[in-house]
């Protein structure tokens, strides 16, 4: 079987067959061989170039040759070679490309143009595609231009994609500009007229109960791309479908949608509903977008949105988004779609929020208002009264005015109360999220602040038990309370206000029949009679999932009695708490990581510098035997030795040498690691003190036939330098002796030189001298394998 890389090339081979191949007598430019030589020079570049490619001949017929990977830019107009580029490009041809060609003629220099568009056809349609591209002349032998050099890009999807995140980043700007929900679509429709990707968008909004009956559902229009600025008229063209300003949707309830069209393009095959009017009724049942085929051909898609306005009542969003004609809708123009309906859920989510704001002002404002009215006619009554019995006779006191306000006031009062009673809840639980972060910070253990958190909510949450369920098996996984040992004061918070609370028995209707959207998101579940192993009998669960890093880590589950409902504030400050346990078991694992790798370093370090004393200890412990050794043999050369003697003594000086150095080697490596090496600065003499260095391992070269070359100017050089002359040898020594053990051939190169324009000269005072300081430079390089 061959490679992929060898079958791209035999299907190039193949191509430039079939050009070289073709019958191109039939073409203005006659045979090949016929062909000027720079012709058939470019033509040879072209085809084996692996950029897109080709080659307009013989001006002004314009004749087309190009490479394989050009094919793909013609899509079907290929195989195009031999025809003319009118033929070819008739879209543009005479509009853009003909313009180019003689300007690239007459000045005889190169044109280049970037991120072009052109509407081509392309399998039966137009299509816009964006293209950079360049043409150079090519010039025969007696200077004229016979011919053009196209290197050519498609871009479509780079200009696309720009042109579409820019879209979407200007959504983040029109915030400030909301002001209500229906002033939020006016502003997303405003942003999207003249938008090429988008032709238009129409807004209907269908406001309903939660598992209304559709018989009742009104669609209402609210903003389209077609309004004037001043919100009085839309100019709807001729090719939409009628779009009225109020749609009875309980006409489309028996109404059949199946008839289903496919659209085949290079890109794929597409399914569209065929309809000759909007189907917000069958959008909003089937809940998911719908792609539609209108009467004209044009296509359009529509996306369904909800919005939760209060406890009973719902606001479903029909979004009705044109497609562009010139473009299909493939995978990345759907996904262009998704992402403007997100940026547009959130345009009117917060429209929404500026809605409710606005409305709980104005209540507050009215009972404000109302006090003050009825503390205003309580006082004047009073003061009424005060007067005496004929003033009562002139003016008789109203005792049912008198109760009808007394009455409102009360109820203003009950009011401001439940108004307090809110915050207060609020503040309780800010302080109770409070505290749990600070024993998170505290790095309390996890185990106590679970069991904390778990006490905390059996205060404030009426509940028969609550566990918090770990999914890691390897540790304690739960935690219940109460508990059968537990003998710490369980007692519930103590309201302040006596008489109010958060479960209002004419919504637990609502709150049951709603708990299937909270078993669908957010993690929530809820299960108002199942049996419980736990307390063996039946019981009504709310559970809410632990999750951590995406993944899940366990739950919060807590039991009432059999066919309890859950309410919202109960439900919210769970996912509040689980948020806040998903930070406590976070930081905990870091803290625990920490924790082992500090214990590692410390080991690592401890291991370490026990082998640096040792290999000290050991160091110091073999220079004494070995200097006496060095010492002895030394005394004992000045004897008289036979000849066999002395080579034998000048053996065990050579070997104590070398020993001794490997000893004082290990040492140095000791105190380096333990940072106590020191340099020693003196002056020495710089020649003499390499001489011994480099004559040793000029020697040690020679036995591997190996050429040692010193190059340096010794006239150049300071005799004498201030450095440590030890360390200077030690550290040549080691490089030498690693170029010599390397190399089996070949030279070893020396250099020694002053690194230029670092001289600094400094006039002594005491004796009139000019002293020069620089750096010297050594460099090593030899034909060895390192």
């Amino acid at each position: 079987m061959s490679s992929p890389l060898m079958l791209n090339k035999s299907e190039n081979l193949d191509y430039i067959d079939r050009v070289y191949n073709y019958d191109w007598s039939s073409t203005p430019l006659g045979p090949m061989d016929s062909w000027d030589p720079a012709l058939k020079n470019a033509t040879n570049l072209c085809l084996k170039t692996e950029f897109p490619m080709c080659i307009y001949f013989d001006p002004p017929n314009w004749v087309l040759l190009y490479n394989k990977a050009f094919a793909p830019i013609l899509k079907t107009k290929h195989p195009a070679f031999g025809k003319l580029a009118k033929d070819i490009w008739y879209e543009i041809f005479e509009s853009r490309m003909s313009i180019e060609f003689n300007s690239v003629i007459t000045s005889g220099k190169g044109f280049y143009s970037r991120d072009q568009l052109c509407t081509l056809q392309r399998d039966g349609y137009d299509e816009d595609a964006y293209f950079s591209y360049t043409y150079s002349p090519i010039f025969k032998s007696d200077g004229t231009i016979c011919a053009l050099w196209c290197l050519a890009q498609e871009t479509t999807q780079k200009a696309l994609n720009t042109r579409r995140l820019k879209m979407l980043g200007e959504f983040g700007h029109l915030t400030s500009n909301i002001e209500s929900l229906e002033s939020a679509c006016h502003v997303i429709t405003k942003a999207l007229r003249n938008n090429d990707d988008i032709p238009y968008n129409l807004i209907y909004f269908v406001k309903h109960k939660l598992n209304s009956s559709s018989e009742s559902l009104i669609a209402n229009l609210i903003a389209t791309t077609f309004d004037d600025d001043n919100k009085k008229k839309r100019n709807f063209p001729d090719y939409l479908p009628e779009s009225n300003e109020i749609i009875d949707l309980a006409k489309d309830v028996n109404k059949r949608y199946d008839t289903y069209i496919e659209l085949k393009r290079i890109s794929g095959t597409y399914s569209f509903l065929k309809c000759d009017s909007w189907p917000i009724y069958f959008v909003l049942k089937e809940d998911k977008c719908i792609k539609i085929l209108l009467n004209d051909e044009s296509q359009a898609i529509l996306f369904p949105l909800k919005i939760f306005l209060d406890k009973e009542n719902v606001l479903s969003v029909v979004l009705i988004y044109g497609i562009s004609r010139t473009r299909s809708l493939d995978d990345r123009y759907m996904e262009f779609f998704n992402l403007v309906t997100n940026q547009i859920y959130v345009l009117l989510q917060h429209g929404k929020s500026i809605e409710d704001e606005k409305k709980k002002t104005k209540i507050l404002a009215d009972l404000n208002n109302q006090k003050i009215s009825f503390f205003q006619g309580i006082s004047h009554e009073l003061k009424s009264l005060d007067r005496g019995a004929d003033d009562y006779l002139v003016k008789p006191f109203s005792a049912r005015d008198l109760i009808s306000r007394i009455r409102a006031n009360i109820e203003c009062s009950i009011l401001r109360r439940k108004i307090l009673f809110h915050r207060y809840k609020q503040e309780d639980v800010k302080l109770l999220l409070l505290t749990i972060s600070n024993m998170i910070l505290s790095e309390s253990d996890l185990d106590k602040t679970l069991l904390y958190i778990t006490k905390e909510i059996y205060r404030r949450l009426p509940c028969e038990r609550i566990f918090i369920i770990s999914n890691e098996s390897s540790k304690k996984n739960k935690i219940v309370v109460p508990c059968e040992n537990d003998s710490e004061d369980l007692t519930p918070i103590i309201n302040p206000f006596m008489g109010f609370n958060d479960y209002d028995n004419k919504n637990s209707r609502q709150f049951t029949e709603s708990q299937n959207y909270f078993n669908e998101n957010s993690g929530v579940n809820i299960s108002l009679d199942v049996y419980c192993d736990e307390v063996h009998k039946n019981v009504s669960i709310l559970s809410v999932e632990i999750r951590l890093n995406n993944g899940f880590w366990g739950w919060i589950k807590i039991h009432r009695s059999q066919n309890s409902v859950w309410y919202d504030s109960e439900i919210e400050l769970l996912q509040q708490i689980s948020n806040h346990i998903s930070l406590a078991v976070t930081y905990a694992k870091l803290l625990e990581e920490v924790g082992e790798k500090e214990i590692q370093v410390k080991v690592a370090e401890i291991a370490n510098n026990a082998k640096t004393q040792i290999l000290a200890n050991t160091s110091h412990e073999l220079r004494t035997p070995l200097s006496a050794i060095v010492g002895i043999t030394s005394s004992l050369v000045g004897t008289t030795l036979t000849t066999d003697q002395r080579d034998m003594l000048n053996i065990i000086l050579n070997a104590a040498d070398v020993v001794l150095s490997i000893v004082n080697n290990v040492l140095n490596v000791a105190k380096l690691e333990a940072k106590k090496i020191s340099l020693v600065k003196k002056s020495f003499d710089l020649l003499n003190s390499l001489d011994s260095t480099i004559i040793m391992f000029g020697n040690k070269a020679a036995t591997k036939n190996i050429e040692l070359i010193v190059n340096c100017e010794i006239d150049m050089l300071p005799r004498y330098v201030n450095s440590d002359p030890e360390r200077l040898n030690q550290v040549l020594t080691h490089l030498l002796s690693n170029s010599v053990k390397f190399t089996s051939e070949g030279v070893i190169v020396l250099k020694i030189s002053m690194q230029p324009h670092e001289f600094i000269e400094e006039k002594n005072e005491e004796n009139d001298q000019v002293i020069k300081k620089g750096k010297l430079l050594f460099e090593l390089s030899d034909t060895g394998i390192g």
